[in-house]
């Protein structure tokens, strides 16, 4: 009977929600030819990520954008950009490092809410330059979407198991898509 009780408070439970997650999006045309995504982004780490970041554990963030044209079946972009950053734990001095993609710019942060602020930021304007010229024209006809991911395969094998089983975060999150007009 407790096994059954159990196995109803697990399927009824809630879901978690999601550790990444595109809350909102804008753009703006910088040029002719390129375009600001701007995203409201909410990172918040389940605790296993956190044990792990403060026991020396790297973690990678992803965020992927393309522009593609607005149909019901998805085709291929037209354009697409990528932002990374790592985030680090120092504990001889307690702050956590940011770092970006290409490793010039680097940023100490006192707590992980500000370090992950910071990544939130950093990877929230994204530029996709060489727009073709169809989709200045033609707004309308255009979407553009965008995906934040936590960097799964560089994580020590247990906490890909760990966090895969429970729930807790996806290797991929969904696209996240509003239109160009």
């Amino acid at each position: 009977m407790r096994r059954l009780v159990w196995l109803l408070v697990l399927v009824l439970a809630p879901g978690v929600a999601p550790a990444l997650e595109i809350r909102e999006a804008s753009h703006l045309w910088l040029d002719d030819t390129t375009l600001l995504a701007r995203l409201d982004l909410d990172m918040a780490l389940p605790e296993v990520l956190v044990d792990a970041l403060e026991n020396g554990v790297t973690l990678g963030f992803r965020l992927e954008a393309q522009a593609e044209p607005d149909r019901m079946l998805p085709g291929r972009p037209l354009v697409r950009a990528e932002n990374r950053v790592q985030l680090r734990y120092y504990p001889l001095n307690r702050h956590y490092l940011v770092t970006s993609r290409d490793g010039e710019r680097m940023e100490l942060r006192p707590t992980l809410g500000d370090a992950l602020e910071q990544s939130a930021r950093r990877l929230g304007r994204i530029r996709l330059e060489n727009v073709p010229e169809g989709l200045r024209e033609a707004p309308g006809d255009h979407r553009l979407n965008a995906r934040l991911s936590l960097d799964y395969t560089a994580l020590p094998l247990p906490l890909q198991l760990d966090a895969g089983l429970r729930g807790e975060l996806t290797a991929r999150q969904e696209w996240y898509g509003w239109s160009l007009d």
